[in-house]
């Protein structure tokens, strides 16, 4: 199977998408472009960059399928016996703030009432009520276009450098799976058969495995890391899932040691706030890269304080993008399902 070198795309009109979004979707009834006062739902200047146009159309045509805790339906019933649904916007122990779907504020003391729940269900109706399937691909087209991240400034490197993990027990501990979501991760990347990934910091193979997996008997998966032992623990965890399409190499702090122009996706795990030389390596790394190739980086939340790792072992979203993409690589993505990681995709700039 061959090799995607871009990601899929809607078949949609985005100039016709951006018509129905203003218009007959009323979409901007609910969402804002850089400005979410008196919205209920998210602002989607960068929905772009967070979702793939399949998760998008998804959004659309069934809200309920995927709504962050933050967009959750609030329902309220007051002793009085008024009831309200709407979206949280403050909350303490004493009162809450409710924006409904017409925009209205309401703001009650939580004396005042007899039930208050919240429902993982979306405010937001079907676009599929109102919107025939090529209105829908035509929305989901104009929102791809949607990509005005915020601009990171510039700055030297101003955090220490993560000492190297051996903590096995860690990288093996019961529960990892439900905290990191490994499977919906590395699907998301939307791997194709037969791609060449590096592992790059495989430690002891939890993602490595999962990766040999995905690209299946025509791909390949390079296994790097700078320390044996891990290596050996990567050999032994292939071997336990019966597969052979995984090669071990050695690196070194500075180089990973990977073939010019032979790489599809560098996959680097929890490792590169480790890396002691990260401007060289990176560099390997994009030589590595064939062109339109990518590289996903993975790191527990600095923001973040229940992320299971010391701050030396965290970072920024602003301090991922700050160091990367200078060193030539743009942000294509960012998966925005994750509970306590950031996960970035840049894609190798001409």
């Amino acid at each position: 199977m061959a090799v995607q070198a871009e990601p899929p795309q809607s078949a949609g009109d985005p100039v016709a998408g951006k018509t129905v979004f203003e218009g007959k979707g009323g979409c901007v009834a609910c969402h804002s472009l850089e400005d979410p006062a008196g919205r209920i739902g998210p602002d989607l200047s960068w929905i772009g960059i967070l979702r793939t146009p399949k998760t998008l159309r998804q959004s659309l045509v069934d809200p309920d399928a995927q709504v962050f805790r933050k967009y959750f339906t609030v329902v309220v019933e007051t002793k009085a016996g008024q009831h309200l649904e709407g979206v949280a916007l403050r909350e303490d122990a004493d009162s809450i703030e409710i924006r409904d779907a017409r925009g209205a504020v309401t703001s009650l003391l939580k004396r005042d009432l007899r039930g208050l729940e919240r429902e993982e269900r979306s405010l937001m109706p079907s676009a599929a009520v109102k919107l025939s399937d090529r209105e829908v691909d035509d929305v989901v087209a104009y929102l791809r276009t949607l990509r005005a991240m915020p601009p990171v400034e510039a700055g030297e490197r101003d955090r220490p450098i993560g000492g190297i993990s051996e903590n096995v027990a860690f990288f093996n501990r019961p529960g990892r799976d439900a905290e990191e979501h490994p499977d919906e991760l590395i699907d998301a990347l939307d791997i194709p058969e037969g791609a060449t990934v590096a592992d790059v910091g495989a430690g002891t193979g939890y993602f490595t495995w999962r990766l040999a997996r995905k690209v299946g008997p025509g791909g390949k998966v390079l296994a790097i890391d700078i320390q044996q032992r891990m290596l050996d623990l990567v050999s032994q965890t292939i071997a336990q899932h019966e597969l052979t399409n995984v090669e071990c190499v050695l690196a070194t702090d500075s180089d990973p040691r990977l073939p010019e122009r032979s790489i599809d996706l560098v996959f680097i795990a929890y490792s590169y706030h480790e890396f002691a030389k990260p401007d060289a390596t990176m560099a390997a790394v994009r030589r590595a890269l064939k062109p339109g190739g990518r590289v996903f980086i993975l790191e527990f939340a600095k923001e973040n304080r229940l992320a299971p790792a010391s701050s030396l072992h965290k970072m920024t979203l602003d301090e991922i993008r700050r160091e990367i993409e200078p060193l030539g690589f743009t942000i294509e993505r960012m998966l925005d399902f994750l509970p306590l990681q950031h996960g970035l995709v840049f894609r190798k700039s001409s």
